[in-house]
């Protein structure tokens, strides 16, 4: 059995990579602030180990218990084959000059996408240190975290950051008993509610929207279908680990 936990499962992406990864042969361990009903029904249907937990990961404090109670019954399984951890949720607001910004708004986006993935992947690695079976860790990252653009400085500081943990977390687990492997992808540019966001912002607080909206009008947004069907190739490839960042998905 591969047990495989998925954040941010609500909508984009992630929502996509459940859909995807639904088995006879995965447990899936779905993590969003809403629960989607569809990758439920479907999970049933087809007949596939599903716990779905309902949880906001800006709320750093509940991920201990959290992770906790997921790894309950993973420990106690003899049978397992490999144990995957993907780091999806993600949010892109607040688009605007720093300057403008509530602080609330700042801690929201930084907790989400940079903390949470911290705090879920240190309950992984204590809770799986014992486990000789196939362990990864994959963090959906962003070209932000490479390319800067004005009035995403909290998107693309905790992207940043989210690299230079994945580098940190490589390293250490070259040294362990039992190591993990990792990786950060940067999945492109997707038809997500995140470009949506983005799209809907003024001129007046982010100079290139314009771009953006070009892109979407022009069809040159990957679906999450298409992209999510890449992060899983890579996920399962046999050299999973051996880039540590990934800046394309082919």
């Amino acid at each position: 059995m591969k047990h495989i936990i998925i954040t941010g499962t609500s909508r984009g992406i992630g929502e996509a990579l459940a859909h995807q990864l639904i088995n006879k042969s995965h447990h899936l361990i779905c993590i969003s602030r809403t629960a989607n009903q569809g990758i439920i029904d479907r999970a049933k249907e087809m007949d596939c180990p599903l716990d779905y937990l309902k949880a906001d990961l800006t709320d750093i404090r509940e991920i201990d218990p959290l992770i906790k109670d997921i790894f309950g019954p993973i420990d106690l399984d003899a049978s397992n084959e490999a144990v995957y951890l993907i780091n999806n949720a993600a949010m892109l607001t607040p688009v605007s000059p720093i300057e403008m910004l509530e602080t609330e708004k700042i801690i929201e986006n930084i907790h989400l996408n940079l903390l949470a993935p911290m705090v879920i992947t240190s309950n992984y690695l204590k809770l799986t240190k014992h486990m000789n079976v196939d362990k990864r860790i994959l963090n959906i990252s962003s070209a932000s975290a490479k390319y800067i653009l004005p009035s995403q400085s909290c998107y693309s500081t905790s992207k940043t950051g989210l690299d230079s943990f994945t580098k940190s977390i490589d390293i250490e687990q070259k040294l362990a008993t039992y190591p993990a492997k990792v990786a950060a992808v940067y999945p492109g540019m997707i038809d997500t509610a995140l470009q949506s966001d983005i799209r809907s912002v003024s001129k007046e607080l982010f100079p290139y929207v314009d771009e953006f909206i070009q892109l979407s009008e022009e069809g040159k947004l990957q679906t999450p279908e298409y992209t999510a069907s890449k992060l899983i190739e890579i996920l399962v490839s046999d050299d999973f680990g051996e880039n540590v960042i990934i800046e394309s998905i082919g």
